[in-house]
């Protein structure tokens, strides 16, 4: 079954941060990224990125604005990824979901990212948008990297 998805990038300008997370359970366990995860029936990709933001990391997120689309046919899965600047709140754990924490963009641990993250992140940093297509092999080891059109 098609899984739709969200992912998040929360920066925090006047800061010069950005809000990550390190996975502590499902497909992603020990990898770095943002906050994210599944769309619920009945609700749009924003309020999907609102509430999973919220869910993991406690800040609410205002006028998150499309970066990218990122597909994963071979594992089902279809993300739109959101960059927001705007946020209120304070960051809090679920510990068995995910640490977070606020990192400076040159400090992004990409070497602990999934190759595909590590191939899109630093496009939408550089103010890109990003539609590709991942396919992984059973393992999760990258085959190919397919550019999308951007009618996401």
């Amino acid at each position: 079954m098609r899984k739709e998805a969200s992912l998040s990038i929360v920066e925090d300008v006047k800061n010069k941060k950005f809000l990550m997370v390190q996975n502590q359970r499902g497909i992603n366990k020990g990898c770095m990224n943002f906050p994210g995860g599944k769309q619920e029936p009945g609700e749009t990709m924003e309020e999907c990125v609102i509430r999973e933001t919220f869910e993991e990391t406690g800040l609410t997120i205002k006028n998150p604005v499309k970066v990218g689309y990122v597909e994963f046919p071979t594992k089902d899965f279809f993300v739109h990824v959101y960059k927001s600047t705007e946020f209120s709140g304070t960051i809090h754990e679920n510990k068995d979901e995910a640490k977070v924490f606020w990192i400076d963009e040159k400090d992004i641990p990409y070497a602990e990212m999934r190759e595909a993250d590590r191939d899109f992140l630093p496009e939408i940093m550089a103010g890109k948008y990003v539609a590709r297509r991942y396919i992984y092999d059973e393992n999760f080891h990258l085959q190919e990297i397919i550019n999308l059109e951007k009618n996401f």
